[in-house]
């Protein structure tokens, strides 16, 4: 009878495992543009939707019944001072020197085009640019005001035929099918003070709205429901050991679902000066859940050191699906196990009385 019921709950175990592994496709990525001029992006298993007009990503698993969607925004650039009491440099109690909203400009994707492989000349992937079209205003503090012109942010937008490793400052970096790549380029930002740092805010918010953080301490869990408030500074984002930190859409407690969406950023990005010199810098976060408009989102942070004006800074965050456990399913197979065992264990106890008609 053990083994029965070990081999029942094996089979439904592994079951649910083969679910939770996101297809992958072996097309190569596709592209269109729909009448809303927004950007509709495929890879693998994955779909990603840019709006025409504003840095904001809603994605999901293409195929997938009762899927979650997901969004993700690129929302601001923000430059802060991190002295604190204790004299040490942080990123942890900023000080806000200025200020550029994305949505406060306008942006134009560009037309598709193929990713070559440098070696071969074989096409490897698909990518467009979502290009600042406009002046995007500075709100400064300390006035005059000024302002970033279009073409200094560029998001340049990847997908691969392939899983693919690629080396990232010196460190390996694998891209997925079920995943796009942002190089996310800014150039000539006018630093008020060289102490200074520079914060890309990226705003994530899906249906359930709870984010699972990898850091150095463990999985931190963060209810974006709850907004915490202007009186709550940001939690420093202990970096794991990995190249790459992994935050992650966490599912519902009941979900169809057999993928999980995440947000991916390298702890590094490579500053290139005017004269041409690149150099590795490192990237830091922090995040909180906080209210904006009418929502409630998880506000992550990238941190960016000072860089001398002329410079260009590319960093390489990324999004996608993972697999993830159908609670929806477990919950039922959890019932269907569980009311198994109370029949096997009725039928063990009155084994003379079990009787049954035969089927016409």
């Amino acid at each position: 009878m053990k083994r029965t019921m070990t081999m029942l709950l094996g089979t439904f175990a592994l079951a649910i495992s083969i679910l939770a592994v996101p297809a992958v496709a072996g097309s190569a990525p596709t592209g269109s543009v729909d009448s809303s001029n927004r950007v509709i992006f495929n890879s693998g298993s994955l779909t990603g939707v840019f709006e025409g007009n504003v840095p904001h990503i809603t994605f999901y698993a293409t195929n997938e019944v009762g899927r979650t969607t997901y969004q993700l925004n690129f929302r601001a650039l923000l430059e802060f001072n991190m002295s604190t009491s204790s004299g040490e440099n942080t990123y942890e109690s900023p000080l806000m020197v200025a200020r550029a909203s994305f949505d406060s400009a306008t942006w134009t994707p560009s037309n598709f085009y193929a990713i070559k492989d440098p070696s071969t000349g074989a096409t490897i992937g698909m990518a467009f640019n979502f290009t600042l079209k406009s002046p995007m205003q500075i709100v400064e503090q300390t006035p005059p005001a000024q302002s970033l012109k279009p073409g200094d942010v560029v998001l340049v937008v990847k997908a691969y035929n392939d899983t693919k490793t690629m080396t990232v400052n010196g460190q390996s970096v694998k891209i997925n099918t079920a995943e796009i790549k942002i190089d996310f380029v800014l150039k000539n930002w006018p630093f008020a003070s060289s102490n200074d740092k520079l914060a890309l805010q990226v705003n994530m918010h899906s249906d359930y709205n709870h984010f699972d953080l990898d850091q150095s301490t463990g999985t931190a869990t963060v209810d974006a429901t709850n907004d915490e408030g202007a009186g709550v500074m940001e939690h420093p984002y202990q970096e794991s050991s990995s190249v790459e930190q992994d935050v992650r859409y966490a599912s519902g407690p009941v979900t169809s679902s057999v993928n999980v969406g995440f947000f991916h950023f390298v702890n590094t990005a490579t500053v290139t000066s005017a004269s041409g010199t690149a150099q590795s810098v490192p990237v830091v976060a922090s995040y909180k859940a906080e209210k904006e408009g009418s929502e409630t989102f998880l506000k992550l942070y990238l941190v960016y050191p000072y860089f001398a004006s002329g410079s260009t800074l590319v960093h390489d965050p990324s999004f996608g699906l993972q697999g993830g456990l159908p609670t929806l399913y477990i919950i039922a197979g959890g019932a269907g196990v569980a009311g198994l065992a109370a029949v096997l264990v009725i039928r063990h106890r009155h084994i003379q009385v079990q009787r049954f008609p035969k089927s016409n």
